[in-house]
């Protein structure tokens, strides 16, 4: 079972990436937000609206693009998370990081922070960006894993990629790809 304590043991140890962006990459950062509800850990996604942008109705961490102003990758997480679904700074307990990862289609560079959530639902969520919140317990993600592989279509365009699925929902591409460097860490 999941505990507070196997979380922060977690990210006890500080990492350092040896990662070099891909040459033109836009930058982001997401908040991998870890809630607990009903004595259950779970990993708090967000379904983007379905509309023509880039990653529209995908499954994915509240984040998004770095702004000028933002101080550093931490900041555009923070800022990007209390936009999409009004977690805010004083409302995470950052524990760390995990390793950045790189979408395949649309060129960025995701910079994940893992946080506890001490804010517990329901979050005003902007409408304008997410359609819904999903709360996916870490436990059913550590059990699934490692994640299959499989054909998923798109936008009309078919992919190979690991894919997740949770009570109808998908979770693939660069989402995916996080939690496969997020979830063996809790298998060690």
């Amino acid at each position: 079972m999941v505990t507070l304590k196997t979380i922060k043991d977690v990210f006890k140890t500080k990492r350092n990436f040896s990662f070099e962006p891909p040459k033109d990459s836009k930058e982001s950062a997401v908040i991998i937000p870890f809630i607990e509800l009903d004595s259950v850990w779970h990993l708090i996604f967000e379904k983007k609206v379905n509309d023509n942008s880039k990653h529209a109705g995908q499954i994915a961490f509240p984040g998004g693009s770095k702004d000028k102003q933002d101080k550093n990758f931490l900041e555009t997480a923070i800022r990007e998370t209390c936009e999409e679904i009004s977690v805010c700074k004083d409302d995470l307990e950052i524990l760390g990081e995990v390793e950045p990862t790189v979408t395949l289609t649309t060129n960025f560079v995701i910079y994940p922070f893992a946080a506890i959530v001490k804010k517990p639902p329901p979050y005003k969520i902007n409408r304008s960006e997410v359609e819904k919140l999903i709360f996916v317990p870490l436990q059913y993600l550590i059990d699934k894993h490692p994640f299959p592989y499989q054909t998923y279509k798109y936008k009309g365009k078919e992919r190979l990629t690991m894919i997740i699925e949770y009570k109808g929902e998908i979770i693939w591409g660069a989402t995916a790809r996080i939690l496969n460097n997020l979830i063996p860490l809790f298998k060690k």
